[in-house]
C-alpha cells in the first residue's frame, strides 16, 4: 500500500530542513562585532582594504620587525588575536591581522576553509616577506591548505585546528541528524560549494606543504575540534612539536598567557631576516 502524500510530506520536509540547516551551518558564519576596547586597540593600525575575489578584506598591521600573519577561526575576527599581537609586537615582530571573507569587517556572506585558504594567500602576497603564520581552528586548516598550494614561511603555530575536512563534514552531517542519503547529498553540495573534492582538503593531500618547523597546541578535551586532529597532524609533520594544553577548551587558547608565551618563544627561535 502506498502512503498518501499528505502523510509523507512532513518527513520529507523535515529531511529537507535538516539538509538546508547543514548547508547553512557549513557556509554562513556569524559576524562578531568589534568591542570598544578592540576598536581602541586597533586605532591607527588599519591598512587599505585588500580587494580579493570581488570582496574587500579588512586588515590591520601593528609593530615593526619580521612579519607574523594571524588567521582567525569560524565566527571570529582578526581583533580576537589582540593578546597574541601585543606579545608579538613586544618581542620585536610586526603583526598583520585580517578578517576572513564573511567575517568581521570583510565583505561577503559565505565562507569555508577553502575560501579562507585563498584569502590567506592573497593577504600574504600583499604583505611581501612573511616570517610566520599563526592560525586558530579553521584558520589553522586554512594555513595548511595555503602551504600545500605553495605558500612558504619559516615557522607556523597551529591552535586547535582540524587537519582534514572529511571528518568535519561527517561530524556536521551527524550533528544535523542527516541520514545516509542526505549526508551523501550534503557532501556533494560541499564539494560544489568549495570547488574541489573534500578529499583534496584532507591531511593526506596537504602533506607536501609541511616543510617548516611548526608548533601545534590543543586541549585534549576540546569539544569543538577533537585532539586527534592535532595528533594526526603531528604524526604527519616531521618538523612539528605537539603541546597538549588541558583545561583551555577551544577558544581560551587565544588569550592564555602560557600558550602565547610558548608560541612567541617558538617563533623567535628563527626570526633573523
Amino acid at each position: 500500500m502506498v502512503e498518501p502524500p499528505a502523510l509523507a510530506a512532513p518527513t520529507a520536509a523535515r529531511a529537507d530542513g535538516r539538509l538546508a540547516a547543514a548547508r547553512h551551518a557549513f557556509s554562513t558564519p556569524e559576524r562578531a562585532q568589534l568591542t570598544a576596547a578592540e576598536r581602541a586597540a586597533l586605532a591607527g593600525a588599519a591598512e587599505p582594504p585588500l580587494r580579493h575575489e570581488g570582496l574587500k578584506l579588512a586588515r590591520w598591521t601593528l609593530g615593526t620587525g619580521p612579519r607574523v600573519v594571524l588567521v582567525h577561526g569560524w565566527n571570529s575576527r582578526g581583533a580576537h588575536w589582540l593578546a597574541f599581537a601585543r606579545a608579538l609586537v613586544q618581542a620585536g615582530f610586526s603583526v598583520t591581522l585580517f578578517d576572513l571573507p564573511g567575517h568581521g569587517d570583510s565583505g561577503g556572506h559565505a565562507a569555508s576553509v577553502v575560501h579562507a585558504g585563498r584569502a590567506l594567500r592573497a593577504v600574504m602576497a600583499a604583505c611581501g616577506d612573511v616570517h610566520a603564520v599563526v592560525g586558530h581552528s579553521m584558520g589553522s586548516a586554512a594555513a595548511l591548505l595555503a602551504f600545500a598550494h605553495g605558500l612558504r614561511v619559516k615557522r607556523s603555530v597551529h591552535l586547535a585546528g582540524p587537519s582534514s575536512l572529511t571528518p568535519m563534514v561527517k561530524s556536521l552531517a551527524r550533528a544535523q541528524g542527516l541520514g545516509p542519503a542526505d549526508a551523501a547529498a550534503f557532501a556533494g553540495w560541499v564539494e560544489g560549494f568549495i570547488g574541489t573534492r573534500i578529499a583534496c582538503v584532507d591531511l593526506e593531500r596537504l602533506q607536501q606543504g609541511l616543510r617548516h618547523p611548526a608548533l601545534i597546541v590543543h586541549d585534549p578535551e576540546d569539544h569543538t575540534v577533537p585532539f586527534t586532529a592535532s595528533q594526526a597532524l603531528h604524526a604527519a609533520w616531521a618538523g612539528s612539536r605537539l603541546e597538549p594544553m588541558p583545561g583551555l577548551g577551544h577558544r581560551r587558547l587565544l588569550a592564555d598567557a602560557d600558550v602565547i608565551a610558548r608560541s612567541v618563544a617558538f617563533l623567535a627561535e628563527d626570526s633573523s631576516p
